[in-house]
């Protein structure tokens, strides 16, 4: 009976060692963070809310868009044309001068004005091209901007009504995403409400 008493005694004792030196021995490797708390302390608990914006969609199914691209292309055309008939009748009028100097039919002078004149009409060509040109990139500038700042307000209205974290953008020349599941497009919304913006 006694040498129950110390068997148990001493298994205890070991039982008791194990355990101290168990706990207390060195660093214990890291816990496998669980699936219910976040693997980085820094990170809320909630997480993000991530929406996008087509932009490649939106510039297609856009009302105002299309409108403003296709007056735009219009102008052009029309400016086009005016030009390339100025050019033409530049050409006709300098071949002319060419021949007569050529053939002798006019004077020295005469030719000196001819170039003269000749010039300033080139000039006056290159001078419209350049202002037709301004004048279309301010217009495109100024449109974007608007179009920019009215896609602005929107998403800045759907985020907070909807409690988004950020509205990213898709397409374009530099897109944000690379890739992001339909559920997360907005475009539609954006579209419509653009479209019904007076």
């Amino acid at each position: 009976m006694k040498n129950l008493s110390l068997i148990v005694n001493a298994v205890l004792l070991l039982a008791v060692a194990y355990l101290f030196f168990d706990k207390f021995s060195g660093p214990k490797k890291p816990a496998a963070p669980s699936q219910e708390q976040p693997s980085d302390p820094a990170v809320p608990g909630k997480p993000l809310s991530i929406v996008f914006v087509d932009i490649d969609s939106l510039h297609e199914n856009s009302v105002a868009y299309q409108a403003i691209i296709k007056e735009m292309e219009k102008k052009a055309t029309n400016v086009r044309a005016s030009l390339a008939a100025k050019e033409k009748a530049f050409e006709k009028e300098y071949m002319e001068a060419a021949q007569k100097a050529e053939s002798g039919t006019i004077t020295p002078k005469q030719e000196m004005e001819y170039q003269e004149s000749l010039k300033k009409k080139q000039d006056a060509i290159m001078s419209l091209r350049e202002k037709a040109s301004k004048e279309m990139d301010e217009e495109q500038t100024k449109f974007n901007d608007k179009f920019i700042g009215d896609i602005q307000n929107i998403t800045d209205s759907l985020r907070t009504a909807n409690g988004y974290d950020y509205v990213l953008y898709k397409g374009g020349l530099a897109s944000a995403i690379l890739s992001a599941g339909v559920q997360n497009d907005i475009t539609k919304v954006v579209v419509d409400l653009l479209n019904a913006k007076k």
